[in-house]
């Protein structure tokens, strides 16, 4: 039950954290997807149609913060939701290197989806701020976050 109640609080702070990152991103310079961590737990953790629906739901929230076309980081949430659901029983998450490649690549791949319908859609060019650096920003995060053993204990990740 404690370890239930652990994971709800860390899933509220890292909602507050986003929409205060994403308030302040302009001063910041810094664009963390905190949303997404939750989702690759999320991903790891369920089963499929958990999976599904909490990354349709979490990608809506992402568009609300974008401000951009709805849907369209719901649809590339899913997307990356299903594969990582289907390739992480088969990674070593024991491992911070596959652990931060597992999140880049994947925030990666999410983010370029999304990238692409904004170009065809409203032609808006490739951005470097929504492909490259929160991947990388958030992949490390991630690693940071579950290093320490008794984080992984709370987890269920060791």
């Amino acid at each position: 039950m404690a370890g239930r109640r652990f994971k709800v609080a860390l899933f509220i702070v890292f909602i507050l954290l986003q929409v205060a990152i994403h308030r302040y991103v302009n001063v910041l310079k810094l664009n963390l997807d905190l949303l997404y961590l939750i989702l690759v737990y999320i991903s790891v953790k369920s089963g499929f149609m958990k999976t599904v629906f909490s990354a349709a739901v979490i990608g809506l929230i992402t568009d609300f913060f974008s401000m951009q076309v709805m849907g369209v980081f719901g649809f590339s949430r899913t997307i990356i939701a299903y594969l990582l659901n289907e390739t992480a029983p088969h990674i070593d998450l024991k491992n911070n290197t596959f652990t931060f490649l597992l999140i880049a690549v994947s925030l990666f791949l999410s983010n370029l989806v999304a990238n692409t319908f904004f170009y065809f859609i409203s032609g808006t060019s490739f951005d470097s701020n929504l492909i490259l650096y929160p991947p990388l920003l958030t992949g490390l995060l991630g690693v940071l976050i579950i290093s320490p053993s008794s984080i992984k204990r709370h987890l269920d990740v060791y």
